[in-house]
């Protein structure tokens, strides 16, 4: 979505996400906190870092076209997403007090699956060596983190999934609802035409002649796609996830209700199970006295207990 908004001739952005502008001040970065969490709410406001935050996004903005922003241009739309800050709303809010919010759902299937995939991949990882994690953090880092310690991948992601959108949900309630739109992402991908023009008028700016062209055609990937989008890619995982499933519940059926709210399309809520995985054939010759928290001989990078020990 961030692709697609960043063409428009109304909207000026940093050119990605916003960690350095926000984390480089020490009262809002993680370790003036101990590490506790990326959340942020009106208690980290105040009036010095409210004018040095918008100083610096200030200095950033470029229009679709890289043109740099000059003050005398006056007030303009900056369009910013960078997943931590599903966890400062509230902050967010303080700090712009007339932003307006979209909030981008999928299905947790897809979305858990790609949470793994990117810790996976080692490519995000935010916080190498964290304290307390025995290891490198990948990716947003909610408050009780700390519970997570030795659980398995799916668990992790599972409890980023339900932390930021449960965030989301908590904070979004508070605000008018004339602020914010929740679109569901399976809508912009199967229409983006009629999606991205609704979008544009939540935001009162117009569907301009850039975003037609655009949602005409292939839609651009997120610049931090690990591996190409396709249909069902989350069966890679299809086992991890099912075993998470019944603590996706509680948030998934929130979302539901708010999609339901909108006139949007509900995530299903029961489990496939027909879409399970054949069980491959086991040699067990080739398994025989593997320790169960050893790597799996199949080249997998699990534990043996996570991957073919389960069905021996």
């Amino acid at each position: 979505m961030f692709e697609i908004l960043s063409h428009s001739q109304s909207l000026w952005t940093i050119g990605g996400e916003s960690h350095h502008v926000i984390e480089k001040h020490r009262q809002l970065n993680i370790t003036h906190k101990n590490f506790e969490s990326n959340a942020l709410d009106e208690t980290d406001w105040d009036e010095s870092i409210h004018q040095a935050l918008l100083a610096d996004f200030q200095q950033q903005l470029k229009d679709h076209q890289q043109q740099a922003y000059r003050p005398d241009m006056g007030p303009i739309r900056f369009l910013e997403k960078t997943p931590k800050n599903s966890l400062r709303i509230p902050f967010l809010n303080k700090l712009f007090p007339d932003a307006l919010f979209i909030y981008l759902v999928r299905d947790p299937k897809e979305n858990i699956n790609s949470i793994m995939q990117a810790w996976q991949s080692q490519r995000f990882r935010t916080y190498p060596g964290l304290p307390g994690w025995n290891g490198d953090w990948s990716l947003l880092l909610p408050k009780q983190w700390q519970t997570m310690k030795g659980k398995p991948l799916q668990q992790v992601a599972c409890f980023q999934w339900q932390q930021a959108n449960q965030s989301i949900i908590d904070a979004l309630s508070q605000l008018p609802r004339s602020r914010w739109k929740i679109v569901n992402y399976r809508q912009l991908i199967n229409n983006p035409t009629a999606t991205v023009k609704q979008i544009c008028e939540h935001l009162e700016i117009p569907f301009d002649s850039s975003l037609q062209t655009l949602c005409s055609g292939e839609l651009p990937y997120s610049r931090y796609t690990v591996t190409k989008p396709k249909l069902n890619k989350w069966l890679l995982h299809y086992r991890e996830i099912e075993s998470i499933w019944p603590q996706v519940q509680p948030t998934l059926l929130q979302i539901n209700q708010l999609l339901k709210q909108s006139g949007q399309q509900e995530f299903d809520t029961r489990w496939p199970d027909e879409l399970a995985p054949a069980a491959p054939q086991v040699n067990n010759d080739k398994y025989a006295g593997t320790p169960r928290n050893a790597p799996c001989p199949c080249g997998s990078n699990k534990r043996f207990k996570q991957c073919h020990g389960q069905l021996t």
